[in-house]
């Protein structure tokens, strides 16, 4: 599991977006998409791609066919027009962005690396490359990577970030601190970055999380993703009030297995036995193959004693996910769910 988004991916691994950016180390780089957007009322020597003059035909084009999902047509079109202009940092910073999508990492590092070395200070293309490095567990490749860039651009938030992201994965507390501060001081109203503080603070024990949890639920508003992972977060500072509330408003945005799940132990950790049963139920209603509902709830349903139920339910765990997280627990489990049911009632 990467370590940019692994606290994520633990509950939420489908819920917050991948690919060219959207990860814990770092808000989205700018990708294709981004560009485009620019380009509507940004003059020709403005607009992404125009480095060395005008938008060339071939990264109007790659940019329209990202924009469309057509992801190999718009890798097609980068390359045409880095090749046209060796020298064009945002077509081969879009054409990083656009492999990404593709689960072309070799291209995506190679395109990157392309890209700085065509324009040194180009940030978002070092971001880019050390967020990539962070996926793929080249925690020391990430780190020279944004610092290298930092010492060209010091106030790039995205850098600082990633940075604090490759420090805490190394160990170094105190240095990852003074990152992940840096780049909330540039970026204060930036939801990712004190999502990401506050995961490694849970993750140290140190206290301090939720005031940062705080702010990003404030800041991500009706991001599902955003708000799903916060809720999270405040469940592993123990803060469960507040996850219960902010798991309300991620189940009114989308209701499911996961968001179900995850407030029903939130209400466990405030003893809501009645609540924590009912969103389990539901749980495994809505999203029958989401595995760790029925796990969770065929604990709840031992605990009443109705034993041939809680092993109904870890067997559909094992069936979902026999190579789960859980599988090793949820199969001892179910023997002594097997063996209490078969027990004969115990007389009054």
């Amino acid at each position: 599991m990467n370590v940019r988004r692994a606290w994520q991916a633990a509950v939420f691994g489908g819920l917050v977006a991948c690919g060219g950016g959207g990860g814990g180390a770092a808000p989205p780089a700018q990708s294709a998409t981004s560009a485009a957007a620019g380009l509507d009322n940004a003059t020709p020597k403005d607009a992404p791609g125009s480095s060395q003059g005008a938008p060339s035909p071939e990264f109007l084009a790659g940019v329209k066919a990202f924009d469309a999902g057509h992801f190999d047509d718009a890798r097609t079109s980068f390359q045409a027009a880095a090749k046209k202009n060796p020298n064009d940092s945002d077509a081969l910073f879009n054409l990083g962005a656009t492999c990404e999508k593709l689960d072309d990492k070799a291209g995506a590092e190679q395109a990157y690396k392309a890209a700085i070395a065509a324009k040194p200070d180009l940030d978002a293309a070092a971001a880019a490359l050390s967020a990539l490095y962070l996926d793929m567990n080249r925690t020391d490749d990430a780190l020279a990577v944004a610092r290298a860039g930092l010492a060209k651009r010091p106030g790039s938030a995205p850098l600082h970030e990633n940075l604090a992201v490759a420090l805490a994965v190394h160990g170094s507390q105190d240095e990852a601190v003074k990152e992940f501060e840096q780049a909330l001081h540039i970026t204060p109203t930036e939801p990712m970055y004190h999502l990401t503080l506050a995961h490694w603070l849970n993750a140290w024990h140190v206290k301090g999380a939720v005031p940062h949890l705080d702010t990003a639920r404030n800041l991500a508003k009706d991001d599902y993703g955003m708000t799903a992972s916060v809720g999270h977060e405040y469940r592993m500072a123990g803060e469960f009030e507040s996850c219960v509330q902010t798991f309300d408003h991620a189940v009114s945005i989308k209701d499911g297995g996961e968001v179900r799940t995850e407030r029903a132990l939130c209400r466990l950790g405030l003893k809501d036995e009645k609540g924590t049963l009912e969103d389990l139920q539901a749980a495994v209603g809505k999203e029958p193959t989401y595995a760790p509902a029925h796990y969770y709830l065929a604990g709840r349903l031992a605990l009443d004693k109705k034993f041939k139920d809680a092993a109904a339910e870890y067997q559909k765990y094992l069936g979902l996910a026999p190579q789960g997280s859980l599988a090793r627990q949820a199969t001892e489990r179910l023997k002594v769910a097997q063996e209490a049911a078969k027990a004969p009632p115990k007389k009054r």
